[in-house]
């Protein structure tokens, strides 16, 4: 087992699922004649929502709504949006570099495993990691609570300060460092504006560094 490990977020990190989240929620709330409002989104962006967007719904609109059904109709339209999406740039290099010096991977997600598992089989990048760590190995317990990212240290067996996790969203961020371990954040293009300080290092896309001279600088020579 390496001495070194490296943790991806996966939706926004690995492939973009959140512009597909946002736009199939939009698309519903447009059906009740409401903007869905993009500071509220924003703010919940990492985190697992399950059904507070069509609570929000509800409360903008003054209405009860059948969630289960407006929950499916929406899941249809960010299924099928999330489908064509392809691997993040950089995110397989990073892989194959980290797998070259002998370094540790593994996922720490909010989503559940028939989410997350399902989209990494589509993709390939399945057998890529160590472990694969998602809300519902830590007792449904979503970022920004560190429980996914601590569960991913025990697992891989590592200290956090031997660790760096790559995160897109402030609420991964936060989660990350609440475990201790230093992070390089990737904004997904919806939270560019956001506060991501405390992160240790910030790029606009994850291939705008050559993947040796991310984990160099995450880990040193390793």
């Amino acid at each position: 087992m390496s001495s070194h490990a490296l943790i991806l977020d996966f939706d926004g990190t690995i492939l973009d699922t959140e512009t597909p989240a946002c736009e199939s929620t939009a698309q519903i709330w447009a059906d009740y004649g409401v903007d869905l409002p993009m500071d509220w989104w924003l703010a919940g962006m990492g985190t697992d929502r399950k059904s507070s967007w069509v609570q929000e719904l509800e409360k903008r609109i003054g209405q009860v709504l059948d969630q289960d059904l407006v929950m499916e109709a929406r899941q249809q339209i960010k299924n099928e949006m999330t489908e064509n999406q392809p691997v993040l740039p950089g995110v397989t290099e990073l892989l194959d570099a980290a797998a070259r010096r002998g370094i540790s991977t593994a996922i720490g997600s909010s989503s559940p495993h028939a989410w997350v598992d399902q989209h990494l089989k589509r993709v390939g990048l399945y057998e890529e990691f160590s472990y694969i760590v998602c809300r519902d190995d830590v007792g449904e317990v979503a970022k920004p609570a560190p429980d996914v990212f601590l569960h991913a240290l025990e697992l891989l067996r590592v200290d956090a300060h031997a660790a760096a996790v790559v995160e897109d969203s402030p609420n991964g961020l936060k989660a990350a460092l609440t475990a201790g371990i230093r992070t390089v954040v990737v904004p997904n293009p919806l939270v560019r504006s956001l506060d991501f300080s405390g992160a240790y290092a910030r790029f606009e896309t994850l291939d705008e560094i050559p993947p040796d001279a991310l984990l160099d600088l995450l880990f040193g020579e390793v």
